[in-house]
């Protein structure tokens, strides 16, 4: 599961600026296409927390 999410990362940092237009397009509105960029990253974040939570469990 980790490695999905390191590939994953990889991935999006590669294809960061097709997937910055692909976003501009989905959402014009700045303060949409940020809250959707911050829910991303935040779910990111709790996966990898509760993964790291549940290896030191």
């Amino acid at each position: 599961m980790s490695h999905i999410v390191i590939v994953l990362l990889v991935a999006a940092f590669i294809f960061r600026k097709p997937l910055g237009k692909l976003l501009a397009r989905q959402f014009p509105n700045r303060a949409k296409r940020q809250q959707v960029l911050g829910t991303i990253i935040a779910a990111f974040v709790l996966v990898i927390g509760l993964r790291l939570l549940a290896l030191f469990w």
